[in-house]
């Protein structure tokens, strides 16, 4: 560990000292605001405060952020050092890039041992990991300076998705939570099952725009964005939300020291519910209403409670994933933006507080229902092995 963390160390001044060579050199092709050097040197400085007690509150304070700025300012400095090839030596820009992937992945190494493996205790790893999902992907920026877009249509973003959904399931299985199951527990019950997923569905019908329209003359429209756009929300809404918060946030929920079972799958969902629904509270930084952003968390809320007790009952992932992109494409895309992105009709008001009112019901009856409880075990038994040596 100590060999792991000096080389982190000097990769972190190693990329300071490049990034700021380059930008002191300034060629005019290389157009770099002194703006794009603080995160590289906020990394350089947290390295440095780094000690070789790994388990102190304040090396997990320091590896929070790093753990956010590393792979930018790695991925920042590669961009950067390779530029000049390309355009003063006339390199082609797929060649630099391959070089630049493996280059970043070797210098990784270290960054991950250090930081994100090295992270004990269920709270630091779910705060580890949770970071580390939603930060990575800024990484892939960095290549607008190889003449890549910064487009969802650049490549080195979708590289950049994958990689951060490979690394996290690592980091999990290095901990020692396994995998959710592609096949569904076998003790479920197949009409607790359909009244979950029934229960799901209910939330197409907030596209339906009215009462009148929902019962007389309701049809369901697929979003109509280009494929790109399609194949991004697939991934990094869809997939990746049940992934962190179905996944990520809730194997290490499972594992919290609560005598009974019951008890402890109630907390994991009530806990990873309330945060699913608190993620959304971001859009009120973005501009939106107050009172959007309070329903969008309580639909949320609701939503992930129904998306917890599913994964939880069957044991397996793709049966919320395929109702959240279901739900994501069909209701809510009514706009570009989305119905919480204006003013909410007095139909869309009721609709979300009916819909939430029953999702509520159907999960306190199937968590408290002694016939379902078998199922839920299962899950339990999966969570949890020897971690990686």
């Amino acid at each position: 560990m100590k060999r792991n963390q000096l080389l982190f160390k000097f990769e972190s001044l190693l990329l300071a000292t490049t990034a700021t060579a380059l930008y002191l050199w300034h060629p005019t092709s290389l157009p770099i605001q002194i703006n794009s050097l603080i995160p590289i040197m906020l990394n350089l400085l947290l390295s440095l405060i780094l000690i070789n007690e790994r388990r102190t509150v304040l090396n997990n304070l320091v590896k929070l952020p790093l753990i956010g700025l590393f792979p930018y300012s790695l991925g920042l400095s590669i961009c950067l050092f390779g530029a000049p090839f390309i355009s003063n030596i006339g390199i082609s820009k797929w060649i630099i890039l391959l070089i630049g992937l493996i280059l970043f992945g070797v210098m990784l190494y270290p960054f991950l041992k250090v930081m994100l493996l090295s992270l004990q205790g269920i709270g630091w790893q779910i705060a580890g990991n949770i970071t580390f999902m939603m930060t990575f992907y800024m990484a892939s920026f960095s290549s607008q300076f190889l003449n890549f877009p910064t487009s969802i249509s650049n490549p080195v973003l979708w590289l950049s998705f994958l990689g951060s959904f490979g690394i996290a399931g690592y980091a999990m299985k290095a901990w020692g939570y396994q995998f959710p199951q592609l096949k569904i527990n076998s003790q479920v019950n197949f009409w607790w099952l359909g009244i979950l997923i029934i229960t799901a569905l209910l939330n197409l019908g907030m596209s339906a725009g009215s009462w009148s329209r929902l019962f007389t003359d309701f049809k369901l429209v697929l979003a109509t964005h280009s494929l790109i756009m399609l194949a991004s929300t697939i991934v990094w809404v869809g997939i990746k939300e049940e992934f962190m918060f179905r996944y990520l946030f809730l194997w290490p929920l499972l594992t919290m020291n609560i005598k009974s079972d019951q008890k402890r799958i109630v907390w994991a969902t009530l806990i990873s519910s309330g945060i699913f629904g608190l993620f959304h509270a971001g859009h009120l930084f973005a501009g939106q209403g107050l009172l959007q952003t309070f329903f969008q968390v309580f639909s949320a809320f609701g939503i992930g409670m129904l998306f917890t007790v599913i994964t939880l009952y069957t044991g397996t992932l793709w049966i919320g994933i395929i109702l959240h992109l279901l739900i994501d494409l069909i209701t809510f895309p009514t706009t570009s933006a989305g119905i919480f992105s204006g003013p909410l009709t007095s139909y869309q008001v009721e609709f979300i507080l009916i819909t939430r009112i029953i999702e509520l019901i159907v999960v306190f009856l199937i968590l408290k229902n002694k016939h379902t409880q078998a199922a839920f075990m299962q899950t339990l038994r999966h969570v949890k092995k020897d971690p990686i040596k």
